[in-house]
């Protein structure tokens, strides 16, 4: 590193260990923008190999379900398609970033904004909760393209 005039930093700079071996001596993932990088089993021509796989960290996915906690979509007095152009930015935004590389440890947050969704139903329309999934889920038919999550996760 020194040849190409760069310095590592002490505290960041560490050893993981991605192969799968020795666990006790260094840790066997690490955080790195918001993504965590670890050892995943994978079959490459019959074979079971361990190589690495990224992965969407999990203090990624509590800061954002926080965020959805805090925005309280379930106590906004607006009609569906208000609540949809005011939350679709923040959706398309997760999406086109932590949906590059692995998509399915997203499906928690997909759930969990569909949960706040039928919250808001319940709330808005004052259905109880069957009868709030089943307004949801023709809201859904009628428009698919409505939320930018209901590509990946139907309510």
């Amino acid at each position: 590193m020194k040849s190409c005039y760069l310095e590592l930093h002490p505290v960041k700079t560490k050893i993981v260990n991605l192969r799968g071996w020795s666990a006790t001596k260094y840790p066997r993932k690490y955080d790195f923008l918001g993504f965590t990088i670890r050892a995943l089993m994978q079959t490459i021509k019959g074979r079971g190999m361990l190589l690495p796989g990224t992965f969407v960290s999990i203090q990624s996915r509590a800061s954002i379900l926080g965020k959805f906690r805090e925005l309280a979509i379930h106590k906004w007095r607006k009609p569906i398609q208000e609540v949809a152009r005011r939350l679709n930015p923040v959706v398309r935004g997760l999406l086109n970033y932590y949906h590059r590389l692995r998509g399915e440890s997203m499906r928690e947050v997909w759930n969990q904004l569909n949960h706040r969704l039928l919250k808001w139903v319940k709330w808005e329309k004052g259905l109880y909760k069957m009868a709030a999934v089943r307004w949801l889920k023709r809201q859904y038919k009628s428009s698919p393209g409505l939320f930018a999550n209901w590509k990946l996760v139907q309510p």
